[in-house]
């Protein structure tokens, strides 16, 4: 039975049944396990991931990137999908140039090739399909030319269900890329490792395609988690947002509150693992997303092969998408926001205040003989309450100036009172927020 049958409990926001240890613990939706007759499997340490998974594997570089991080996260699960997807990246032209080197790089190591004199697109995928046909091979994948003249692509495909490798080009004004590995039934596998543990927060993917992601942010929009997820598709930060498709402009469109999306070209980085690996320890609430820097992670700059240049940045910032740059020489994350607008923060602080209401209200009923339905029986749920408001001050992610409305047993409907129902309580409790920028006005004199 849950917890709601006892307290059901629904704060909204008007800003624009875990443990306390699961608030804190993330989970990896993964493919590369054998042996498994489990659906999940929980670590405390890189140490034991090791003993699972290849150092090759994504499921171990994204935990490696999540147990770096200082503060370092308790716990991690790893749940066994068993729908394995087929990888699928789509390369195409951006600019045709001549005598221009155009460079990708897979699995760490970079492969370039220079246009002629005369170039033109086709001529360009050529080169690049003739470059990447052994090393995508050995990886597990067929480099193939798609497409109609004078407008080919090309395609990196997996051989089997379940291959993965890192790819990027190194210059999205040259070379753009895509993801478009199909959805193998996401929702279906996550709906199974949840039967078996349900005690984990933060949710992340190994394969981020539109079609992937936006079937894990649907399912995540039900439920008390969030989604962190690394979009390399480059349209995310090359395309404003006004005219944009692609996977950043999908969820702001969709308004998801429970998914953010971070922007890095290097889907071998995990940064939104190292990000939860570095923000998860925190009390919900009681820290900001922004403004943090991560440990193994690349920042992105103004010139290859992690390119970001400020109008990127800006189209970025318009699809509430966040992404990872150096101010005044620190590399920091940027921007800390969920798709439909809200801070994370706050998302996380709502989600902890609503799980303690309910386990507190739910230890006066089940640990009291009887709770009255008296005024002296309400003031135990309203004292029980309370004092998970002044924990959300002492957090610091509510102020001191809540107010409560507490209701009489006398102004109970008789049928409510039957049914042994308390209706009416409610509190306003404004949100502490964060400090990210500050405008400064100053005059010297003589």
């Amino acid at each position: 039975m849950p917890l709601s049958d006892i307290a059901n409990v629904s704060i909204s926001l008007q800003t624009g049944g875990l443990t306390q240890q699961g608030f804190g613990t993330g989970l990896i939706l993964g493919y590369s396990m054998t042996g498994w007759t489990e659906r999940s499997r929980t670590y405390s340490s890189i140490t034991g991931v090791a003993a699972d998974f290849a150092t090759t594997t994504p499921e171990y570089k994204a935990a490696n990137a999540y147990f770096s991080q200082t503060p370092r996260p308790e716990q991690l699960v790893i749940g066994r999908g068993t729908l394995k997807p087929t990888m699928v990246f789509k390369l195409t032209v951006a600019s045709v140039l001549d005598s221009q080197k155009y460079a990708v790089v897979l699995n760490g190591t970079k492969y370039e090739v220079t246009s002629d004199a005369t170039a033109t697109n086709d001529e360009i995928i050529t080169l690049l399909q003739a470059a990447l046909a052994a090393p995508a091979t050995a990886a597990g994948f067929t480099a193939a030319i798609g497409g109609v003249a004078p407008n080919t692509f090309l395609t990196l495909t997996g051989n089997a269900v379940g291959n993965w490798m890192s790819f990027y080009p190194t210059d999205p004004a040259l070379l753009t890329l895509q993801q478009t590995t199909a959805n193998p039934g996401i929702a279906t596998d996550l709906d199974a490792i949840v039967v078996e543990n349900d005690n984990w927060y933060a949710l992340m993917t190994l394969y981020n395609s539109s079609a992937c992601v936006l079937a894990a942010a649907a399912w995540t929009e039900s439920k008390d988690k969030i989604y962190g997820v690394q979009v390399i598709d480059s349209d995310c930060a090359t395309v404003a947002a006004g005219i944009a498709t692609d996977i950043s402009k999908a969820l702001q469109t969709a308004a998801y509150f429970r998914t953010w999306d971070t922007y890095h070209p290097d889907n071998g980085q995990f940064i939104d693992a190292a990000t939860f690996g570095r923000l998860l320890p925190y009390i919900p609430g009681s820290e900001t997303w922004r403004g943090k820097t991560l440990a193994g992670i690349s920042a992105m700059g103004t010139v290859p092969p992690f390119k970001l240049t400020e109008t990127w940045r800006q189209n970025l910032i318009a699809k509430n998408a966040g992404y990872y740059y150096t101010i005044n020489g620190r590399n920091i994350t940027a921007e800390g926001k969920v798709a439909a607008g809200e801070w994370i923060d706050t998302i996380r602080g709502r989600d902890r205040l609503k799980a303690r209401i309910q386990e507190a209200v739910a230890l006066v009923v089940m640990n009291s003989d009887k709770v009255p339905y008296t005024d002296a029986g309400i003031g135990k749920i309203d004292n029980a309450i309370r004092g998970c408001l002044r924990l959300s001050v002492t957090d610091g992610f509510l102020t001191d100036n809540y107010t409560v409305i507490v209701p009489t047993a006398a102004s109970q409907a008789l049928v409510d009172k039957a049914a042994r129902i308390l209706r009416g309580y409610s509190f306003t409790a404004p949100i502490a927020g964060a400090i990210h920028v500050a405008y400064i006005t100053g005059t010297l004199t003589n």
